[in-house]
């Protein structure tokens, strides 16, 4: 699925399991709508890319967000 929302509510209803992020299902873990099954497991860190059409001419508020992405995930 390409919706966290949508794995999460597959998860609610008993179709699986998966990766969330922690703020999206701490909430369900609490009040025991999910279970946490491997505590001990630390996810791959996975880069990140922008992609945008051009170089020449990039729009103010497009070079702000990738200077935003890069401030808080690294170059």
């Amino acid at each position: 699925m390409n919706s966290a929302r949508a794995v999460k509510n597959a998860c609610l209803t008993g179709y699986g399991y998966s990766l969330l992020a922690d703020f999206m299902i701490a909430k369900d873990l609490a009040e025991n709508r999910l279970v946490q099954l491997l505590p001990n497991y630390e996810p791959v860190d996975q880069p990140i890319y922008a992609f945008y059409p051009q170089r020449r001419h990039t729009p103010q508020k497009v070079r702000v967000f990738i200077d935003y992405l890069t401030e808080i995930f690294g170059s």
